[in-house]
Order: C-alpha cells, then sequence, then structure tokens
C-alpha cells in the first residue's frame, strides 16, 4: 500500500481458520515484528480479561523470542513505559507508533498512530465488528491493506 506522508497505514489481518486463541497468537506475532521492527506498540483489547491474557501469552508464545511489555490498566503512558503495552484502554501518550487493535471499535483517533493493525478473528462477530472498522477507515479516505492469515 502507498501512503503520503503522515497518513495513517491500516492493516487488516484476517484469519482464515482459528479459534479465539488463534487470534490472541496472531495478535503476537504481529507485536512481535513491531517490536523487532523498533516501533512502540499498543496492543488494544476489548476488555480487561483479553488484556490479561495477552499480557501472559506474549510471554510464552514463541520460544525464540522476547517481547518486553506491560500490562497497562490505564490509557496514561511515558517515555520510561516498555517498548509495548497490552490494554482495555486506549493510550493518551504521542509515545506510541503502532496500535493494534483486537477492540470492538474503530480507531476514532487514528491520526495519532503511524500504523494500526486491525486483527480479525473468525466469529461472525469478529467478521462483522472488521467489517465495520473496514468501513470506518475507507469512509475517511484511508486505503486499508488486507492479509489472509491460515493459522494451524
Amino acid at each position: 500500500m502507498t501512503t503520503v506522508a503522515n497518513e495513517t497505514r491500516i492493516d487488516f489481518y484476517v484469519l482464515e481458520n482459528s479459534n479465539e486463541q488463534g487470534r490472541l497468537r496472531v495478535a503476537c506475532r504481529v507485536t512481535e515484528k513491531a517490536y523487532r521492527a523498533g516501533h512502540r506498540v499498543h496492543v488494544l483489547t476489548r476488555d480487561e480479561e483479553e488484556a490479561g491474557v495477552l499480557d501472559d501469552l506474549l510471554w510464552t508464545f514463541s520460544q525464540s523470542s522476547f517481547i518486553p511489555h506491560a500490562l497497562a490498566t490505564t490509557a496514561e503512558d511515558d517515555a520510561t513505559s516498555p517498548p509495548v503495552r497490552v490494554s482495555h484502554c486506549l493510550p493518551d501518550s504521542t509515545n506510541i507508533d503502532t496500535l493494534i487493535s483486537l477492540a470492538n471499535e474503530p480507531i476514532i483517533n487514528y491520526t495519532q498512530f503511524s500504523r494500526i493493525a486491525e486483527v480479525v478473528g473468525t466469529t461472525i462477530e469478529d467478521k462483522a465488528i472488521g467489517r465495520t472498522h473496514f468501513r470506518f477507515y475507507r469512509d475517511e479516505g484511508l486505503i486499508p491493506s488486507t492479509h489472509t492469515i491460515a493459522t494451524p
């Protein structure tokens, strides 16, 4: 996808076949890739419980990787935070350049981020949420990219 200066890049990672754990594992893989590329990452979950599950999974999803991260219970962030944060709250900082969204709502303040990665699961509800998010960004004049992910 071609972007102009200061335009937020939007990528949708659509799972072909999986369960809820597969959706979270893809979020871990996208998080790892962004972290290794030197980005400050915020993973936005649907709720506090999902944030806790993802926090645990980031420690264990791959034996060959280490992703320094913290579970955040508020939107506050500062420069001393680890490069990856997991929370059910949107960050109130401009310190984050990549947002990975597992949330039910599209990111209204998308211009705050250079990149947003939307992870879309396989349930009917997940697909409906993904379509709503895609339409929102497209209606905002953005051109989201879609990547189909086959999961075991």
